[in-house]
């Protein structure tokens, strides 16, 4: 699938751009996250469409949204089916900062484009608050985090499940561009507590998942 096709992607620049300059600080060393950011996309690997598409999006809301984000990495990953996507506060085991991972079982074919990219961004307010905010060091989602989503059109509760504002430049900006986005206010439940099963099928005609359902959206939590 060409997660790229579509309009004002095309030639949008992704976190290091095309061709990635090898740049390095004050001290010499080479700055590794446009380097690794080409790795990712130049390697023939599963996910590296995906990951140059969420990379692409990623670098646009951080200009659009002036997150002033500057240590991102991105990747797709097997996380618990409790939740779409990750941040990881401070290092990770290689020695970088800001990862954001998204559960690889609920990509294209389990959930409509524009959700991804919704936790895409939930998760990089997580990384705009790491830089410019207070984290909570228990509730992750604390009054400011969901103050700042708010600004986008993100309505998150203390338990980081997310709704979506009909109007929110979120929603306006993936219609400018040319990705699908339902009308109106998404309605979403939260998250069964676990041990209770309150999914049902969902089947989009080439796979099934069982998922959260309401009446327009599906329940969107993170896990950090």
């Amino acid at each position: 699938m060409d997660y790229h096709n579509h309009r004002g992607l095309k030639q949008q620049a992704v976190v290091g751009s095309y061709p990635v300059p090898i740049t390095t600080d004050r001290t010499g060393v080479t700055d590794i996250y446009p380097v690794l950011a080409k790795h990712q996309r130049e390697e023939n690997w599963v996910g590296r469409e995906m990951v140059g598409f969420l990379q692409a999006w990623a670098e646009r809301f951080n200009q659009e949204f002036k997150l002033g984000i500057l240590k991102v990495v991105l990747c797709v990953d097997r996380l618990p089916a409790t939740c779409f996507g990750h941040f990881r506060l401070g290092h990770n085991g290689f020695g970088l900062e800001g990862e954001i991972a998204i559960n690889s079982r609920y990509l294209v074919g389990q959930r409509p484009m524009w959700e991804i990219l919704g936790t895409l961004l939930h998760e990089l307010i997580h990384a705009w608050q790491a830089a410019h905010g207070t984290p909570s060091r228990h509730r992750h989602h604390n009054a400011e985090f969901r103050q700042k989503a708010l600004e986008f059109g993100l309505m998150i509760d203390a338990d980081g499940v997310t709704s979506f504002a009909a109007n929110g430049s979120f929603k306006e900006l993936l219609h400018e561009c040319g990705i699908e986005v339902p009308q109106g206010h998404e309605q979403v439940r939260r998250r069964p507590e676990r041990g209770v099963s309150k999914l049902k099928k969902y089947s989009c005609g080439c796979t099934n998942v069982r998922v959260a359902t309401a009446t327009c959206s599906w329940a969107v939590s993170c896990c950090y």
